[in-house]
């Protein structure tokens, strides 16, 4: 691991203030206020999560309680189980069942209609539903596989899968320049937390001539939003503190690139009609 202290006293020349996370939370606001009223920012559900013995012998109730937030992704929901989800503040991201096989937990959602996506943070699970599923009928089992999971005391993600999911992108390595250097530390340390409040996640891909390329995971991925936030919000600050940054641009994997290219095609043919 590279010492981040040089790092951040170099940062620090660039007057690293308040102000920096500002910039972030203007683009955030507009969408904060377009929350349902239906639909609490923050619900506390109290879930039997079995049983324990007192010292006098008697059984009592013991509790799990999960809160749900929503997000600016109508189709998203943040839920929060009051304990650590991933290790060392790394995440992991599912996109199918398939992909889901090597974490249980993950693996239990994705046997509930109506999950299209499930993401896990350090301390919260961001599910992503499809379109037309209602999440009043979705909540008691998301609820009851949580619990199900933190109950059984097995890991996040299985032992033998060889780290499938994990990414820890912002890890800083001997090898990279300091211009990577300080945009890693800035997308941890000022820009992450504020998407991870909105049950989303940046990964890192590369810095090429000048651009920073980045990955939406999470609430982020199919947030209509997306796009501001990136450019308004993380491309402004990135290049405000690195002149050596001139854009942002976000990276797409292979299968991401089809799903957009078939989305398109449907577009025209509805188009056409």
């Amino acid at each position: 691991m590279f010492r981040l202290a040089p790092l951040r006293a170099r940062l620090s020349t660039r007057v690293l203030s308040a102000a920096s996370t500002r910039t972030l939370m203007t683009v955030r606001r507009p969408f904060l206020a377009q929350r349902s009223a239906a639909m609490p920012l923050l619900q506390s559900t109290p879930v039997w999560n079995g049983m324990k013995t007192n010292i006098y012998g008697a059984q009592q109730l013991r509790t799990m309680f999960i809160q749900t937030e929503t997000t600016p992704n109508q189709d998203s929901l943040k839920f929060i189980p009051g304990t650590a989800v991933m290790p060392d503040s790394s995440t992991a991201e599912f996109l199918d069942a398939r992909n889901a096989m090597s974490s249980p937990l993950a693996k239990k959602l994705f046997q509930i209609d109506g999950v299209r996506g499930v993401f896990f943070g350090p301390d919260f699970v961001t599910i992503t539903k499809d379109q037309d599923a209602i999440w009043q009928l979705m909540k008691p089992d998301i609820y009851s596989a949580i619990m199900d999971f933190f109950a059984s005391g097995q890991p996040i993600i299985n032992e033998d899968s060889d780290g499938a999911g994990l990414h820890n992108d912002t890890m800083i390595n001997e090898d990279d320049s300091e211009v990577v250097q300080m945009i890693k530390e800035l997308l941890d340390t000022r820009i992450r937390p504020s998407i991870q409040d909105d049950g989303g996640d940046i990964e890192y891909r590369g810095f090429v001539d000048g651009v920073v390329k980045l990955k939406l995971k999470g609430a982020c991925r199919t947030c209509d939003s997306s796009t501001v936030t990136l450019k308004n919000g993380i491309e402004n600050m990135l290049m405000h503190y690195i002149p050596e940054v001139t854009a942002v641009e976000q990276a797409f994997d292979a299968e991401d690139e089809v799903s957009q290219l078939e989305f398109e095609k449907l577009e025209r043919r509805l188009y056409n009609q």
